[in-house]
């Protein structure tokens, strides 16, 4: 599939500018609607300001949040059930969505980088990705088929090992948990992910780590004006003060 990026180059930059100003321009009235959006669980903390934002634009409107692996969402809208927005973590997710005819016309909106979290003092002395790949070592990364499971393997890899985790996480918000909650001496999580939870938490960053794309869909016309703010500019300082990079 050909993706578009809203960021970027001079041209790109002015079809944001434009864009920017549609989202303002459409936000007048009061409509009383509400925008569903699903969207990947690493979106879960910067969707509280990307609502506010639509919602100072969109009088009476609302946002409802699915929030959860990104595979997982694709199967219940392939199952039947209904959103205004699809936001993935990764391009082969989107892909699937759009081949099976349950999304179209994604544009990349946002990036990601995988980091390495372990809890404060770093108790199983992690020292970068060979801890993953001794068994018994205190070890979580994400399911196979979810986008930072793919990306950990990927990173793994690329660094001449495979991965022997003591478990796979649903998500990556799983993932995280299992490191703040000391059931993990180490996980594979995004960066954004990391930066959500602060000090209880330390960050090991990956040498020449995969980068994930998250492309949006707009699956109604409802939905439309939700990713036009994703691609505006306001839209990206948002993402961007979440730790989020732009495509």
């Amino acid at each position: 599939m050909k993706w578009r990026r809203m960021f970027g180059p001079a041209m790109a930059i002015g079809a944001v500018l434009v864009m920017g100003a549609s989202v303002t321009a459409c936000g007048t009235g009061d409509d009383g609607h509400t925008v569903r959006v699903m969207a990947a669980a690493s979106l879960v903390d910067v969707m509280d300001p990307l609502t506010e934002a639509y919602k100072a634009d969109h009088s009476g409107a609302d946002v409802q949040l699915d929030a959860a692996a990104s595979s997982a969402l694709v199967q219940r809208l392939k199952s039947g059930a209904k959103a205004d927005v699809l936001i993935t973590a990764d391009t082969k997710t989107m892909d699937d969505a759009v081949a099976a005819g349950v999304a179209e016309d994604p544009v990349v909106v946002a990036t990601n980088t995988l980091v390495i979290v372990v809890p404060k003092g770093n108790p199983g002395d992690v020292k970068g990705l060979d801890y993953f790949t001794t068994t018994g070592n205190r070890s979580v990364i994400c399911a196979s088929e979810v986008p930072c499971g793919r990306a950990a393997e990927q990173a793994i890899s690329a660094a001449g090992g495979t991965p022997h985790p003591i478990s796979r996480a649903v998500d990556v918000r799983a993932a995280l948990g299992s490191v703040t909650s000391g059931e993990a001496d180490a996980a594979l999580v995004y960066a954004t992910d990391a930066k959500s939870a602060g000090d209880k938490v330390e960050t090991i960053e990956i040498p020449n780590a995969p980068v994930v794309q998250y492309p949006a869909s707009a699956l109604t016309d409802e939905g439309r004006d939700f990713v036009d703010l994703l691609t505006s500019e306001q839209g990206a300082r948002i993402l961007s003060d979440a730790g989020f990079g732009t495509p």
